[in-house]
């Protein structure tokens, strides 16, 4: 019923808090994006369980009838969770979201069907979707500025992509281990990843701007930083891939609690 990915959990959880936290007032609100978005959640993972049923060349009937009960139970229970925020979040605000929403929910269904949704643009997907919640969170306090959501969701975003990319370096290291080499050997096979990571960076600084946040908030990602030097270092070296999620995890906490402090 619960997805074992820790990573969508933290893509989920992280940008909600920081968008939260940065915005006093809207409680009840907050809580309720939170509910709202774990049923949403809950409710297209299993209708992209129920996709691949449905794409295979042998379906199993009663798989599919499960599936479809699970979408319709936590899809109707998201809809009743957020149907107050109706009255407390601007129209316009909520409907962006929606549409947004459903617009990656068809992307990652049609990338199910070209069966790259495991891969770097399923992957990418989710880091730049589920962050939502940051803004989403935000503009439940009331008299935000959009600015600052979208700010918000920016930098989340870019944040998870780093990540993403990350492990997908310290996976492809391990499974092709090869002896330590020159500096140079090393920056060819990471070059591509410091090239994102560059953009991602240039990214960050631009969000900031955009609300006018303080430029000491990219303190949050210098612990992030610090590891993508030590990691490509020890290329040859490569950790244990739960060494590797247990980092993710920490630093993925570290950049919600020194944002929250920086952004307020």
């Amino acid at each position: 019923m619960f997805p074992r990915e820790h990573g969508t959990w933290a893509m989920l959880l992280v940008p909600w808090a920081i968008g939260a936290l940065i915005h006093q007032g809207g409680a009840v609100a907050k809580l309720l994006v939170l509910g709202g978005a774990l049923l949403f959640f809950l409710a297209h993972t299993h209708l992209v369980a129920w996709w691949r049923f449905h794409l295979a060349a042998r379906a199993e009937p009663g798989g599919t009838r499960s599936e479809r009960r699970f979408v319709l139970g936590f899809g109707i229970a998201g809809i009743v969770v957020t149907a107050p925020l109706i009255g407390t979040m601007h129209p316009a605000w909520l409907l962006l979201l929606a549409t947004t929403a459903a617009a990656l929910t068809a992307v990652s269904l049609w990338l199910v069907a070209m069966r790259l949704d495991h891969g770097l643009p399923g992957q990418a997907l989710a880091a730049m979707g589920l962050p939502l919640t940051a803004p989403a969170a935000y503009g439940a306090g009331g008299d935000g500025d959009s600015r600052m959501a979208i700010a918000v969701w920016l930098l989340n975003a870019a944040f998870f992509l780093w990540a993403v990319f990350y492990v997908r370096l310290k996976i492809a290291a391990r499974a092709h281990r090869e002896p330590r080499g020159s500096a140079t050997g090393t920056l060819r096979r990471a070059g591509s990843t410091l090239v994102v990571d560059g953009v991602l960076l240039v990214t960050a600084i631009a969000a900031l701007g955009i609300a006018s946040i303080p430029l000491r908030a990219m303190l949050a990602v210098v612990p992030a930083a610090a590891q993508t030097v030590a990691g490509i270092v020890r290329l040859d070296r490569p950790a244990t891939l739960k060494r590797v999620g247990i980092a993710m995890t920490l630093h993925a906490a570290a950049f919600a609690l020194l944002m929250i402090a920086f952004a307020r």
